[in-house]
């Protein structure tokens, strides 16, 4: 039996701290309402998504990054991170914002190493909530400060991503780039509406999922409205086809194959892949159910998202508008 697809990412991601010193008085920042504002050098406070607060003396320049989402963010604003959670499976699923130079491995995405993260010397430590277990917490906090984003919540996937990366950028003293990356992706998503509806695809059903394949059997993961995934594609213009709202974080839910039979006939269907995984078509081909959907004898079949880290931040997000707009309107 061969699972074709990664389950690893399914372990999907929040954010961390250090300084240095200044007698200025400690800037207060919210992780749930931050927003862009001048750049700055003093001291930063925080309350993170553990509700801890953590004061910077100054913004971070060492960081170590312990989830995806979290090292894309801090090198979209210009910062290569000194640690890196599981650098060689970002290299594979991230391609937004590349890793440059040779940053530490600090091990797993949900059991970094100690070792190796006080071996990067950080003056920063970013994850999401469940980065680091509760054993480690304060080992790991003598290291450097340590936030914890919160790493997904399907009532406002969109709204989250923008207040992680912003926040992000606080604390890397780098709130102007920030602000410059969410306009280019406002722009961005301004120009994908205009593309899908110039195409006459404005309000077409769209679906996401992973399809997993182990002997004959098939079950796929889907993204519901919560998802970031569609709720971009939302944004887009276009009309989520898998309504069901999932899990409360990610906004996903399980389907076996005779579910797919619930999508709108004229629903376009995306299924991720990635260019190191085997394509799950190949095992579908023969399956006479499969080869029934409205969609696939209309070969509204699409493999997307190759490369473009779905939970992302902006960077991923707008390679994700792009494929969007390309498989709706090709």
């Amino acid at each position: 039996m061969r699972r074709r697809l990664l389950t690893t990412v399914l372990t999907v991601p929040l954010l961390a701290l250090a300084g240095c010193g200044t007698t200025d008085a400690p800037r207060a920042v919210d992780t749930a309402a931050a927003g862009p504002t001048a750049s700055s050098s003093g001291p930063i406070t925080v309350t993170d998504g553990r509700g801890a607060q953590v004061t910077l003396d100054a913004p971070a320049t060492r960081v170590v990054s312990l989830e995806w989402n979290t090292t894309e963010d801090v090198i979209t604003l210009g910062v290569q991170p000194v640690g890196v959670a599981d650098v060689k499976g970002y290299g594979s699923w991230v391609t937004a914002s590349p890793i440059t130079g040779t940053p530490v491995d600090v091990g797993t995405r949900t059991e970094p190493s100690l070792e190796s993260v006080a071996e990067a010397e950080p003056d920063l430590i970013i994850g999401i909530v469940g980065s680091v277990p509760e054993s480690a917490m304060a080992q790991m906090e003598k290291i450097a400060p340590v936030v914890l984003l919160t790493g997904a919540d399907a009532s406002r996937p969109l709204e989250l991503m923008r207040e992680n990366f912003t926040t992000t950028a606080t604390l890397l003293g780098k709130e102007a780039e920030a602000a410059a990356v969410l306009a280019d992706l406002d722009a961005a998503i301004a120009a994908g509406t205009a593309a899908i509806s110039e195409a006459g695809r404005a309000g077409t059903p769209f679906s996401l999922s992973y399809i997993y394949a182990e002997g004959n059997s098939f079950s796929l993961r889907m993204h519901g409205p919560g998802s970031s995934a569609i709720a971009l594609a939302s944004r887009l213009g276009l009309q989520p086809a898998w309504s069901e709202a999932g899990d409360e974080a990610w906004g996903l839910s399980t389907l076996d194959l005779e579910g797919l039979t619930r999508l709108p006939a004229d629903t376009e269907f995306g299924y991720w892949g990635n260019s190191d995984t085997e394509d799950p078509l190949a095992d579908l081909a023969g399956n006479k159910l499969w080869r029934s959907l409205p969609f696939v004898e209309a070969d509204r079949v699409h493999r997307m998202g190759v490369g473009i880290w779905i939970y992302g931040g902006p960077a991923s997000a707008k390679q994700w508008i792009t494929d969007v707009v390309t498989a709706v309107t090709s």
